[in-house]
């Protein structure tokens, strides 16, 4: 983060984490610290005037309202964990496509006819776009 004109850069929170920069701004505005755990897209909210109104985020707590434990919304580190899943597969898959292109580059350019294949490989893709 730079500094705001006229401010000078104080280097000591260079080495701060996102989460201890995020920690820091939230003490200097005055906002309480974020929860270790994110809260559950079901919750209630009060109006402030006696009204209490049920936001489910799950069919299972539309059923049972009052339930606690019935919520099954997925909980912030289980949706990571699925992300960092995903990601996984991706770059396997990334990496899986890759290779085969390379191994079918070396294949076509080894061909006899390799400049006229690849040639029409190209006019192909451009009309495809």
């Amino acid at each position: 983060m730079s500094p705001r004109k006229g401010q000078p850069h104080d280097h000591a929170f260079d080495t701060d984490t996102l989460q201890e920069k995020a920690n820091r701004i939230r003490r200097e505005q005055g906002l309480p610290p974020e929860a270790e755990e994110s809260p559950r897209p079901c919750h209630w909210y009060d109006d402030g005037h006696g009204g209490r109104f049920l936001i489910p985020g799950c069919a299972a707590r539309a059923q049972d309202p009052d339930s606690t434990t019935a919520c099954t919304c997925p909980v912030l580190a289980g949706q990571l964990a699925v992300a960092r899943s995903d990601i996984e597969r991706l770059t396997s898959e990334l990496h899986g496509a890759r290779t085969w292109h390379a191994h079918v580059s070396l294949a076509v350019d080894a061909h006899p006819d390799g400049r006229k294949i690849m040639k029409a490989a190209a006019d192909r893709a451009e009309t495809a776009r």
